[in-house]
């Protein structure tokens, strides 16, 4: 019980650490509302003037819009703190101090982390739902097990989210700086999950290759669940898609933080 106090401490710091710069998030949610804004009317002028409709219009409203909502791909406090504090605490040589506290430097990682997003969810992603929902019309859940699978493809894609950045962390212990390694990964996130375009619309050799990738796990799975387009079988094969990427990719992490610690030079008194 009293590991479990302070690793539940651990998360309560975080949010109260992010808590302390809402600036940064009320920005969040409002570039979230704005770029929501573009790409609502981007895709209503696309299928004002295209007689093929790959899904129909509300379908895939609210996939667009839900996927701003909630976004594990977006460039945002939540994602970029972690990546850039372990940066900043390996050239410093602060990390010294993490590596001596008695509650492991990976779970102090996740729990931060999980504090991050629990603010962001408290600060962008509920506004943002909530107001697409009643100003927008977006469609609920396609039912009760698509609001309950979605749930659970949310909790899983924190995971893969976490360990994606996980491994830019652990990269970053051989280019001493994260940014250039953060931006090309957001890059990447941003068209492979899934969240502005669903791969129903990339070209077929695109949309192969997505499927074979984690990224998917973040956005596209979720997103898929909650409008209904995968039901029943399928949504379970997915979701046990998602389980396994998140067990390799919390595995690679593992792996390349063992290999990390075998480079860490820290100098000074």
């Amino acid at each position: 019980m009293q590991s479990l106090y302070s690793l539940l401490g651990i998360a309560r710091i975080a949010v109260r650490e992010r808590m302390q710069y809402r600036f940064d998030f009320f920005m969040t949610l409002f570039a979230t509302l704005m770029f929501s804004s573009l790409y609502y009317m981007l895709w209503k002028a696309i299928y004002a003037h295209s007689a093929d409709e790959t899904m129909p219009w509300n379908q895939l409203i609210t996939y667009i819009m839900i996927g701003q909502a909630v976004n594990f791909a977006r460039w945002s406090p939540a994602d970029r703190a972690p990546v850039y504090g372990l940066s900043t605490r390996l050239r410093s040589g602060d990390l010294a101090l993490d590596l001596i506290r008695p509650i492991g430097f990976g779970w102090r990682r996740f729990l931060e982390a999980a504090g991050f997003f629990a603010v962001e969810m408290l600060w962008v992603n509920i506004p943002c739902l909530l107001l697409f929902v009643f100003a927008l019309g977006i469609d609920p859940p396609a039912g009760g097990s698509a609001a309950f699978g979605y749930i659970f493809a949310l909790l899983v894609a924190f995971l893969v989210a976490y360990s994606i950045n996980s491994i830019v962390m652990m990269l970053s212990f051989w280019t001493t700086n994260a940014q250039g390694l953060q931006i090309a990964k957001t890059a990447v996130v941003g068209l492979l999950a899934g969240t502005v375009i669903p791969f129903e619309f990339f070209p077929h050799w695109l949309q192969t290759v997505a499927t074979l990738l984690p990224f998917q796990s973040l956005a596209y799975i979720p997103l898929s669940v909650y409008t209904g387009r995968v039901a029943g079988a399928d949504m379970l094969r997915l979701l046990g898609q998602q389980l396994v990427w998140a067990a390799v990719m919390l595995g690679v992490s593992r792996y390349l933080w063992s290999l990390a610690t075998r480079r860490i030079v820290i100098y000074g008194g």
